[in-house]
């Protein structure tokens, strides 16, 4: 029976064979062959039972296939496995009964195909069954039996590869049997590795073991013992619990693969829908995504959650050294409440590594490593924009920040049309550099985010005005276009000519090519030129000999822009006032 243990009524049977096969061996009367009838029936009756519980068992796998076909599968697939190679193996068993009652009746002739089908039918299921024992003449032959099983040498049994009807091949074929269901492994839906436990392993042992035995102080082999000069009466009894045997082990496996389908069956006390989204930000025009499922929980039996606060190098496969760590509140509701400062990290995207400990049906307390789902960590944004200040400049680089809210900076690509230039700086800021092309009056920066998912949006452009830089207001000894008067001692500096950009917020240097002074001194002019910043010797020589009340202009200031450009700059007017 399963598990190998036998009922009352089984040890009941294999005494009454003991007793009788010593009884054979005094040549007791026909009476004692007829007990060995009654054993035969009963070991029949047993096969019976044992073949509805095994079809009962295999129904049930049958039943919980249909429920779930891909986590029973594995386990359906070798059960029917096992019951095609054991009913093979029953068959062969059986049909080796029937040659052997048409050899001890005289009718088997092993030249003639199927000379013993006389002695075979078909049982309620259609597996082959033997003749009644009660209805064999020759119950007590044994010489042409052992001829046909063992041959003339008790210790040298016949052996024919090719012949497969002998008590050689028989024990063969059983060690075969026993030896393939030792190795049976599956992989379960899971990815699971199930191999037959070891208890049920030493019971095929035990059940298909076959060592010598001893009679009257000598050694025997097994295929003499049990076939040589042994009566049919005994011996179909004998085949019989070969049967059973072989049903029994059939049982044992299929009923450890039934409850191998529920052995990592987990019990849950609630349930409750869980929304996991992709992102928590959704630009508009995209998809809100999340994975929707039916997450279960044991109030009564809560994990161990743990979670490291460093940053996942995203390369460290280990799983969490847990120890020394604290574990994180489990609510109410069953869920770990995590919670990690951001306090002092660096920004960008990141996960962190985890583990659950969760004490399995088995008791086996069995760790679950998880990673966080990634986060983006970007300083607090406000975004302000001057609608009427969309203004690029020729010659000067203009800085610009670029960023989507919810998506890394990382996961954005910028450009900008009308030959203009846009490059990205270490700290994650950009750089225009407008065309020098003075008829491109317009720019647009166009940007793409990739999403979660993989997927890239573009967004909206974004238009700008292209200017050139404003023009530099002249600067003489500190004074400027609006100023009027002089001292002759700010004069007498001699300082350069030079140009500023007043009210401009970008750093533009720009230097002063050319200018003209004109002095006038009691009713007339001269015109004094200088090809750069600087006062000329002959413009020293005339402003020293100015006084109180006389006038300089400067005129024709050339300066130099950063755009390449030249611009002439509005004349200042200077009096002497002291």
């Amino acid at each position: 029976m399963a598990g190998g243990k036998e009922t009352p009524r089984q040890k009941m049977i294999g005494m009454m064979y003991l007793v009788l096969t010593a009884l054979l061996a005094l040549n007791i009367s026909k009476e004692v062959l007829n007990g060995f009838v009654k054993v035969e029936n009963s070991l029949q009756n047993t096969q019976k039972t044992l073949k509805g519980k095994v079809s009962e068992t295999l129904t049930t796998l049958e039943v919980k296939y249909a429920q779930n076909k891909e986590k029973v599968g594995p386990f359906m697939d070798k059960a029917r496995e096992v019951r095609g190679e054991s009913d093979q193996l029953v068959n062969y068993i059986t049909q080796l009964k029937g040659r052997c009652m048409a050899t001890s009746e005289g009718k088997y002739d092993d030249a003639v195909e199927n000379d013993f089908l006389d002695f075979i039918g078909k049982d309620d299921s259609g597996m082959d069954t033997t003749m009644s024992l009660a209805d064999i003449q020759k119950k007590d032959e044994y010489q042409e039996l052992t001829a046909f099983m063992v041959g003339s040498e008790p210790q040298s049994p016949k052996f024919d590869e090719n012949d497969p009807w002998s008590a050689s091949a028989l024990k063969q074929n059983l060690e075969a049997y026993r030896d393939y269901l030792k190795e049976i492994r599956l992989v379960d839906s899971q990815g699971n590795s199930r191999e037959l436990p070891e208890y049920i392993k030493v019971q095929l042992d035990d059940r298909f073991s076959f060592p010598n035995e001893m009679e009257d102080g000598k050694e025997v082999l097994w295929e003499a013992a049990n076939f040589f000069d042994v009566p049919l009466a005994a011996v179909m009894p004998l085949m019989s619990k070969m049967i059973i045997d072989v049903q029994d082990a059939q049982e044992d496996v299929l009923s450890w693969l039934l409850g191998g389908i529920e052995a990592k069956s987990y019990k849950f006390t609630d349930l409750k829908p869980l929304v996991v989204p992709e992102s928590n930000y959704i630009l508009r025009g995209d998809s809100f995504r999340a994975d929707v499922l039916l997450a279960a929980y044991d109030a009564t039996n809560a994990p161990d959650i743990f979670i490291d606060d460093q940053k996942w190098d995203g390369r460290d496969s280990a799983m969490l050294a847990y120890e020394g760590m604290e574990g994180m509140t489990i609510g109410a509701d069953g869920m770990g409440k995590l919670r990690i400062p951001t306090r002092g990290m660096s920004l960008g995207e990141m996960n962190f590594k985890g583990l659950i400990r969760f004490q399995g049906p088995d008791g086996n307390i069995e760790p679950y490593p998880f990673l966080t789902p990634t986060i983006t960590v970007a300083e607090p944004a406000l975004v302000v924009s001057p609608t009427k200040m969309n203004v690029f400049y020729r010659g000067v680089p203009n800085p610009v920040e670029v960023s989507v809210p919810g998506v890394p900076q990382d996961k954005i690509d910028v450009r900008i049309d009308g030959g203009h230039s846009i490059k990205r700086q270490s700290d994650g800021s950009y750089i225009v550099e407008p065309a020098n092309n003075s008829s491109i009056r317009e720019a647009n920066i166009t940007v793409s985010a990739e999403l979660p998912d993989g997927t890239k949006k573009t967004l909206p452009s974004k238009n700008f005005r292209v200017k050139r830089i404003p023009d530099p207001v002249a600067f003489w000894t500190g004074k400027k276009p609006s100023d009027k008067g002089i001292t002759k001692a700010e004069v007498l500096s001699f300082a350069p000519v030079a140009a500023r950009m007043e009210g401009f917020d970008f750093d533009v240097k720009v230097r002063v090519k050319s200018f003209t002074m004109r002095i006038s001194k009691d009713g007339s002019f001269s015109d004094l030129a200088s090809g750069n910043n600087r006062i000329t010797a002959d413009q020293k020589e005339a402003l020293k000999r100015l006084r109180r009340g006389n006038i300089i202009y400067l005129e024709d200031i050339l300066v130099s822009m950063p755009d390449g450009s030249e611009r002439d700059l509005p004349p200042m007017k200077l009096k002497i006032t002291g």
